[in-house]
């Protein structure tokens, strides 16, 4: 039985606050031992509170996971973005916005909340997908819109040597190369790529429009423009 601990540290938080803070510490438990394994009991020590206190702001072990589930959804690796956000679909565009999503993966958030993410993922594709469809909504919803808007007018300009056989795949498969770069990156020994990351990103992102069919010239006038001698500009 929890001690009275729990209850005074749960005062200094307003409801809101606690919730977040369940929800947010309960993240790296699902990962590691699924929807499945993971117990009432586990979920309330890793916030910190009595499974009473618990099950107070969340009824059943599953409202506490499909909250888990939103707060996933609404990280800006997914989601909107306010770097792209009201943006002009353009040549320019689409390359700010591949950018975006490999340089959030690799530099953007703290190593252990990547670590978190990644592991949810990589646990619900083994197992029967639920996380991964409910969390890549917003990445359907919002950035693949605006990444196959940014693909036609890259086309438009002549910026493509051809046009992909769908511009939806192409979305896929560069999220697909962010969710590999998560479990290289965030691991407790990561993979040594042998440069660094600004250099992984850069790196990264160049391989990617290449993949999706952007023309060198573009990508010399839009994106390595950025840099001199390496660095960031």
């Amino acid at each position: 039985m929890h001690t009275g601990a729990y209850i005074r540290g749960s005062l200094r938080l307003s409801s809101d606050e606690r919730r977040q803070a369940i929800i947010e510490a309960v993240k790296d438990v699902f990962a590691k031992k699924g929807f499945d394994r993971a117990t009432s009991r586990d979920l309330a020590k890793a916030a910190r509170v009595s499974e009473a206190l618990l099950y107070k702001y969340f009824p059943t072990k599953l409202s506490l996971y499909q909250a888990m589930l939103q707060a996933c959804a609404e990280t800006p690796i997914w989601s909107k973005n306010d770097r792209i956000d009201g943006l002009k679909p353009s040549t320019e565009t689409l390359i700010v916005i591949v950018d975006s999503l490999i340089s959030q993966v690799v530099e953007g958030r703290p190593v252990s909340s990547v670590a978190v993410l990644g592991r949810l993922f990589l646990r619900s594709l083994l197992e029967d997908g639920h996380i991964t469809g409910t969390v890549l909504k917003p990445f359907t919803n919002n950035w693949m819109a605006t990444f196959e808007k940014c693909l036609k007018n890259a086309a438009a300009s002549g910026d493509l040597r051809e046009y992909p056989t769908t511009a939806q795949l192409s979305a896929w498969l560069l999220h697909h190369i962010a969710l590999g770069l998560i479990h290289h990156v965030s691991p407790r020994n990561p993979t040594d790529y042998k440069v660094p990351k600004h250099t992984l990103v850069r790196e990264t992102v160049r391989f990617a429009l290449r993949g999706i069919g952007l023309r060198e010239e573009p990508i010399k006038r839009h994106y390595n423009s950025r840099f001199t001698c390496g660095v960031e500009k």
